[in-house]
């Protein structure tokens, strides 16, 4: 219980008169406190306060060697600002002016000579409950730092853990669309690569293009949605067709809504409009210029280059030459005229 707390509680006693040391000291041991240290000379105090963690300290103010005042001033550097150590001045100094510098100086209660044994008994118990009731809570709060530090490494853990298996999963995603049109699955990390190339050289932020690296691979995850028939066909697609193939826009996105991440909501935007062109004329929104979003139209530039320059079952590679002039010719048409020039500044010859 609190009130055995209290009479295990360490006072010091610091004044220079020994008779007044003496009655403080009787009224103390009347009240059941047994751990009491008593000292006229205020310059070991400091050191007192450092080796043993009193709860209390009476103080006189008019003493040789140290005022109570100055010694108030050399206290506050060992209190810590959600410390409690409280100091009762006891002192025959009675002006308004002593009591106002005592207690702006850091002392909790003023007491005037000669005093009231009760009162100052009372006085004290109360200052001692609020020390360790302060006490109390700096354990308790210290208590819940430390589980709540515990916590949250077992949960960094954890989401560690969790981050790398989502980010294994958006690859094998991908690289499963991949499949049905390149059995090498390399086009979703070559187009991964140069849009993030891209990204870097147009100085986006650091954390937009490292979520690129990550989401562009996702940009054909809607082909698990086409026939093969459609898919891998090697001539020119009928009107239905064509209205077909486009759908893997939106069965990418479909897919990949109501993501938490930023990478799959990123993936998200760039399997719906990586289609969409400069000029307004793609699929399947009909967005233009700066209302398609930064990462699809870098992306469309990565995806065409690296499809050009690659065999697929309905086409041959083009040379890395004809690739490039396709995309000189169709920037500001098809592609972002920004993202083509940043394009060109790559090494491109590395790329394939």
């Amino acid at each position: 219980m609190l009130i055995d707390k209290l009479h295990e509680a360490k006072i010091l006693i610091v004044d220079d008169d020994a008779s007044n040391m003496r009655l403080l000291e009787d009224v103390l041991r009347v009240e059941g406190y047994t751990h009491i240290k008593t000292t006229d000379d205020p310059r070991g105090v400091l050191a007192y306060i450092i080796e043993t963690h009193p709860d209390l300290i009476i103080l006189d103010l008019n003493m040789p060697h140290l005022s109570g005042f100055q010694l108030l001033d050399l206290m506050k550097p060992l209190v810590g600002e959600t410390d409690y150590l409280p100091v009762l001045v006891v002192s025959a100094e009675s002006s308004f002016e002593a009591r106002r510098q005592a207690l702006t100086n850091g002392a909790s209660d003023f007491l005037v000579k000669p005093f009231i044994a009760a009162e100052v008994a009372v006085r004290i118990t109360n200052m001692l409950r609020l020390r360790f009731i302060n006490l109390t809570l700096k354990n308790q709060n210290y208590s819940l730092e430390e589980e709540v530090l515990h916590r949250t490494v077992e949960l960094e853990g954890y989401q560690i853990e969790l981050k790398e298996a989502q980010l294994e999963v958006i690859a094998r995603l991908a690289r499963a669309a991949e499949y049905r049109d390149d059995q090498t699955g390399k086009h979703t990390q070559r187009v991964g690569l140069i849009s993030t190339l891209l990204a870097q050289t147009m100085g986006l932020p650091n954390q937009h293009v490292e979520m690129l690296m990550r989401s562009a691979p996702l940009h054909d995850v809607g082909k698990i949605g086409v026939p093969d028939s459609v898919l891998l066909k090697p001539g020119f697609f009928t009107e239905t067709e064509r209205l077909i193939m486009q759908r893997h826009c939106v069965v990418g996105a479909e897919l990949l809504t109501g993501g938490q991440s930023d990478i799959v909501k990123m993936a998200e935007r760039i399997a719906l409009t990586h289609h969409e062109r400069w000029d307004g004329a793609g699929y399947p929104l009909g967005l233009k210029q700066v209302d398609i979003p930064v990462e699809a139209r870098i992306l469309a530039v990565a995806d065409v280059f690296d499809a050009l320059t690659h065999e697929r079952p309905y086409k041959p590679a083009w040379t890395v030459d004809k690739a490039l002039a396709e995309l000189r010719d169709y920037s500001g048409r098809q592609f972002d005229p920004q993202v083509v020039e940043a394009f060109m500044t790559l090494p491109y010859q590395d790329l394939i």
